[in-house]
């Protein structure tokens, strides 16, 4: 490659460490966070210009910089590190896109391959493009360069005392210079933080590095991640399963799931959506039937999942695979049917958790998967069902960035304490005030408008939380400037502003 281009790219990456150390480095996640998400996507794009990068691959830098709002806008550990990993998935992708690489059409082993690549290159590369930097000898060039400015830093070595001299002399002939003198002297500088800082400026440094290594082609990306694997068309079908070994067995196992499933989706119909008496069936309540199983029932549908991708690779499409893989996926609907009504009873009688929330979100993206799981079965397209479910889960993911889970559980509970109607009979009507306060700055609003709610003892231990928080927030410099800006931090500040006891 080109070693002028070479020396752009690390140019870029030294720039771009330094930035980052003075962004990230000592400050909390806020604004921060988009604004690197974009300057890194421009990076890429202008250190590139390897040509247009393919149109389909243009909801990666998209979609990093809608999932880069999330640290701006919650505080939720959650939500900010899967944010963070949407982020880094979307750089690293639109780096491999603006070097030439559909990352879109490709199927689901050759995108991990990619990935493991852009991670390898991130390890590596910034030292290959310096290598390649100095390929036509412009260092050596520079360094002759450098040794006829002997002279110079001679001079300089021996002005040092002169000057020294002469500053003593000014400052004790004007007081204001003096004291200006003084102050500057007096600076203390602490040698460990300048060496933690540049250390954590070059290890970003070396990181873009490495990413840019890969735009620019420094860092080639082995031929078996490229060359194949395309999605641009679908094979034919199969057309019968008897050519295949393993084929009768797999549309067994399909069919034997499907008979459990049938069995299965009657009893949910019987009991638990029929409410039919299972205190003579089994000699258990119907509120402790139903408000249980739904963590088993997910994971029989991600199993079931499996089954039907494993299903499709041994048999291929055939009439016998198709309605077999239909019938499973709508059995598989009512199992997480099941599911969400379970925790939804759960729900009712004992308020909401962070994990419940989590729990739900994924049963709704469970369900968008069997949708296009159909879909795509139905118009044998299958080679795209990871990047179906890799949308769906984008998609669900922004969405709870968007929802905030603290802020929705502390308002949901604190809902059900304002009006027990809310509550299921024989649910739990308390609030949870201990859980309340172990949640971050996103429920602080609701927590100080809701303070005289509270019994005496949960607005105690309420309150002497707040306070803390408040001292803590006024007390926490790296979430006090311009780049640490947080829109739940800030709404939690005017929130504590009004607390009793300043």
């Amino acid at each position: 490659m080109d070693p002028r281009i070479a020396r752009r790219a690390l140019a870029g990456a030294i720039l771009a460490g330094l930035v980052v150390e003075l962004m990230l480095d000592r400050v909390a996640l806020g604004v921060n966070v988009p604004l690197l998400t974009a300057a890194m996507l421009g990076l890429i794009a202008l250190v590139g210009r390897r040509g247009p990068a393919d149109p389909v691959d243009w909801w990666l830098p998209a979609v990093a910089i809608l999932a880069s709002l999330g640290p701006a806008l919650r505080t939720d550990p959650t939500v900010v590190a899967l944010d963070v990993l949407l982020v880094l998935g979307g750089i690293a992708g639109w780096a491999l896109a603006v070097a030439g690489v559909p990352v879109t059409r490709r199927t689901t082993e050759t995108v991990v391959l990619l990935f493991i690549d852009s991670a390898l290159a991130a390890l590596v590369g910034a030292g290959i493009l310096a290598r390649r930097a100095g390929a036509d000898g412009f260092l050596s060039d520079e360094l002759r360069g450098l040794r006829r400015g002997t002279p110079v830093i001679r001079g300089l070595l021996l002005a040092v005392p002169i000057v020294g001299l002469f500053t003593i002399l000014l400052a004790s002939a004007d007081a204001v210079f003096g004291r200006g003198l003084e102050d500057v002297l007096n600076q203390s500088i602490q040698l460990d933080q300048v060496a933690e800082r540049g250390l954590f400026a070059l290890a970003a440094a070396w990181l873009v590095g490495g990413l840019l290594a890969l735009t620019v082609g420094a860092y080639r990306v082995p031929a078996q991640a490229t060359a194949g694997g395309s999605l641009a068309a679908d094979g034919p079908a199969v057309p019968a399963a008897t050519g295949r070994r393993g084929a009768t067995e797999a549309l067994t196992i399909l069919a034997a799931v499907n008979v459990l499933f049938a069995i299965f989706a009657g009893v949910q119909v019987v009991y638990l959506f029929g409410g039919a008496d299972t205190l003579a069936a089994i000699g258990m309540t119907y509120s402790d039937y139903a408000r249980q199983g739904y963590f088993q029932l997910i994971a029989v549908v991600c199993l079931a999942g499996a089954l039907l991708v494993g299903a499709h690779v041994v048999v291929g499409r055939t009439r016998a695979l198709l309605a077999g893989a239909l019938v499973l996926l709508g059995l598989t609907g009512v199992i997480l049917a099941s599911a969400a009504f379970r925790l939804r009873l759960y729900q009712e009688a004992y308020g909401w958790t962070e994990l419940r929330f989590y729990v739900a979100a994924s049963i709704l993206w469970l369900a968008v998967g069997a949708v296009i799981a159909a879909v795509l079965l139905w118009r044998d397209r299958m080679r795209w069902l990871a990047h179906g479910l890799a949308a769906g889960a984008v998609a669900i993911t922004l969405a709870v960035s968007a929802i905030g889970p603290h802020a929705f559980v502390t308002s949901q509970n604190l809902a059900r304490l304002l009006d027990p109607s809310l509550v299921a009979p024989g649910g739990h009507p308390g609030f949870d005030a201990a859980y309340a306060v172990s949640l971050g700055d996103d429920a602080i609003p609701e927590l100080v408008a809701a303070l005289d709610d509270f019994d005496t003892s949960d607005r105690a231990r309420v309150l002497r939380f707040l306070q803390a928080r408040r001292s803590d927030l006024a007390g926490d410099a790296s979430a006090s400037g311009p780049l640490s800006w947080n829109l739940a931090r800030e709404r939690a500040r005017q929130a504590l502003a009004e607390l009793p006891g300043r």
